[in-house]
């Protein structure tokens, strides 16, 4: 008998699992299938090997010795990001050790947690708008987008006078490299990146020693080691683009479960100070903003005791984790109040070295956005025959247009 592991197989090519070609506003039964013919299966959808099983997911993404992050995209891509484009979630060890040693020292919990005060002004603002041309409006664009924006853009230190400007850069750094080339963008963002790499410049000559992320960036320092002018621009790049595009998706996405399913929305609207953190914590479980990331297998490895070879793409299914049995009583049910004290954690900000630097914001975001969302606005819901459909593409759970509306009198300010 050979010791050889397997390699991942798909009895009869019967995965359901169809992101690119017939991409499901609820997934949940098909990768429950998947999962049950096989947890680590070869996906002729995908062209690469497709994890769904809890345990698989995580040991996935431990594997990074041999499963690299650095062909990563919101596509797979057939040759490593430029070195200067490889930060966090997109880098390898040593150069991702490297960042991480350094983004933590700027990037504290403490410093997440007196941001608070702001939110909530953010929030209470961007409700006041919607009030002033209510009651029906895009919680895309009205809300969760600028909610996002401006959270990246206090905490980087983007000067007022230039917010607007870097949340339409924000915009192009989410569009594929297609896109950009196909509608001109490029340019655009190449400008941009000057201008950043310049601001960090002029940070670095200058005396400032504020308290913004940027100039932490450029200030931060570990045995003599400081992050160089392209990776700080590159950085700013990732929270600009990624880190605005998940807390927005997981705002709408979180809004969205709870107008369908209206016997938990009663619920927390019955005690939205005691639900709010077990609430949030579901909607990632159950619906967040990532479906899976790409690997890339640079050596020889096994997943569940299934070979993977050199080459293979592989596409951990972060939501497939969160929905598995072996992990989680009712997977497939909405349940706000669960006790995550005694629970396994959601796969939703990753497992092991990329486990997401910005979580802490993420979830006073979130906690911030939707408690102040369902106070002020009584018989919050989608408008009669909204039918939303989700983005097309693998990596993204998301609602790109949600039209809500509310019942008047809205309530008053929290700030």
């Amino acid at each position: 008998m050979s010791d050889t592991p397997p390699t991942p197989h798909a009895p009869d090519d019967s995965l359901r699992f169809k992101p690119y070609t017939a991409k499901a506003a609820w997934p949940w039964q098909d990768l429950a299938a998947d999962r049950a013919t096989c947890p680590v299966a070869y996906s002729a959808e995908l062209d690469a090997v497709q994890v769904t099983s809890y345990s698989g997911v995580k040991e996935a993404l431990l594997r990074h010795d041999a499963l690299s992050s650095t062909y990563s995209d919101l596509w797979p891509l057939d040759e490593p990001l430029p070195e200067h484009k490889q930060v966090l979630g997109a880098s390898d060890p040593p150069r991702h050790t490297r960042q991480r040693r350094l983004l933590v020292k700027a990037l504290s919990a403490s410093r997440i947690k007196h941001m608070r005060p702001f939110s909530e002004r953010l929030a209470d603002d961007l409700v006041d708008e919607i009030i002033a041309t209510g009651p029906v409006f895009d919680l895309v664009t009205a809300y969760a987008r600028r909610m996002s924006e401006g959270h990246v853009a206090e905490l980087l230190g983007i000067p007022g006078e230039e917010r607007d400007a870097f949340a339409r850069m924000a915009q192009l750094f989410e569009a594929s490299i297609e896109d950009r080339a196909n509608h001109g963008f490029s340019a655009e963002l190449n400008d941009w990146i000057t201008h950043l790499t310049e601001l960090v410049r002029a940070r670095r000559a200058g005396e400032d020693t504020g308290d913004d992320l940027i100039t932490q960036l450029c200030l931060a320092e570990v045995e003599g080691d400081r992050f160089d002018e392209k990776e700080i621009a590159a950085l700013i790049q990732l929270l600009a683009g990624a880190g605005i595009s998940t807390t927005q998706q997981a705002i709408v996405n979180l809004v969205y479960l709870l107008d369908t399913h209206p016997q938990q929305r009663t619920a927390y609207l019955a005690d939205i100070d005691g639900l709010t953190t077990s609430l949030v914590n579901e909607g990632l479980r159950f619906d967040g903003p990532v479906l899976g990331l790409w690997r890339r297998c640079l050596k020889p490895t096994t997943v569940q005791d299934t070979r993977i070879n050199v080459l293979d793409k592989v596409f951990p299914v972060v939501a497939a984790a969160n929905h598995d049995p072996e992990a989680y009583d009712r997977p497939d049910e909405f349940v706000i109040d669960r006790d995550w004290s005694a629970l396994p954690p959601h796969l939703s900000f990753g497992h092991g070295i990329h486990y997401c630097v910005g979580m802490n914001l993420a979830l006073l975001e979130l906690q911030v956005a939707i408690s102040t969302l369902y106070r002020r606005l009584p018989g919050l819901r989608t408008v009669k025959g909204c039918e939303p459909r989700q983005m097309p593409g693998p990596v993204v759970r998301s609602w790109p247009t949600l039209s809500m509306e509310y019942d008047s009198p809205a309530g008053v300010r929290n700030t």
